[in-house]
């Protein structure tokens, strides 16, 4: 009996040795709740959302930036406007001036040459007529006197060296009347054929020039005051278009803001 039994345990013992050891148990995919709730699509909205309100931000923050520029070229604007009407002023001061100037040359000249034909010229011919004529009398009473003297001392034998002393006079006087008189010709010549037609001709000359100036000072207040009057319509219009972009710049920024 005891030997049975013990036969027994030994088979039992073996058995158990020689059995197969049990397979592990298989691992179970994850299941779909454990995997993210998020879908592809889902993804994809949300980075577009994100870019959209990119673009709306980076958009809102160009028009403020331009906003800031524009205003800025309106200060700008109204300060070279003002600086322009500035310039307009000293402009229209320097016209203004030219133009007196030019009228008062214009007038002193043209006074000047009424002056030399109706008053300087013929006192200045009278006055060498009648150094002239001084001088032709002057020559003419010599040439008398000394006649009465050729004649006085001719019959008389006495006094030889009287004689002689008095008909030199006599000559020398007639002499030099004769060359006064040739010079007073010579130099009212002069003065009526060359030295009275020149001033004349520089008088006119003058107002000539006198007119050019006005009429080059007439036409140049003319185009100053068409640039001025421009400088200034276009200042005006810059500011008021600034003005309306500054505007349309509030307003769309206005509308964007939540």
């Amino acid at each position: 009996m005891r030997s049975l039994l013990a036969a027994a345990s030994s088979f039992l013992l073996v058995a158990c040795g020689s059995a197969p050891s049990p397979a592990p148990a298989p691992v179970e995919a994850p299941s779909s709740a454990n995997q993210s709730s998020e879908k592809p699509g889902d993804v994809k909205k949300d980075d577009k959302a994100k870019e959209e309100q990119k673009a709306k931000d980076d958009a809102r923050r160009q028009k403020a930036k331009d906003l800031r520029n524009k205003r800025r070229e309106l200060d700008y604007a109204k300060v070279e406007a003002q600086t322009t009407e500035i310039d307009r002023r000293v402009r229209a001061m320097g016209v203004e001036a030219t133009l007196a100037r030019t009228a008062a040359e214009l007038e002193k000249a043209r006074a000047e040459l009424e002056v030399f034909l109706k008053d300087l010229k013929p006192r200045e011919i009278e006055e060498k007529k009648i150094s002239l004529d001084q001088s032709t009398y002057r020559t003419e009473h010599s040439k008398d006197e000394l006649g009465e003297l050729v004649a006085m001392y001719e019959a008389d034998e006495f006094a030889r060296t009287t004689k002689e002393l008095v008909l030199k006079r006599g000559r020398r006087d007639l002499e030099m009347a004769e060359r006064y008189l040739a010079v007073a010709k010579k130099e009212s010549a002069h003065l009526e054929t060359y030295a009275l037609p020149w001033r004349e001709r520089e008088l006119r000359q003058k107002v000539a020039d006198a007119e050019v100036e006005r009429k080059k000072a007439e036409l140049e207040a003319d185009k100053a005051r068409i640039e001025m009057d421009l400088s200034t319509r276009k200042a005006t219009e810059r500011i008021k278009d600034l003005e309306d972009d500054v505007k349309e710049l509030e307003e769309a920024i206005a509308k964007e803001e939540p």
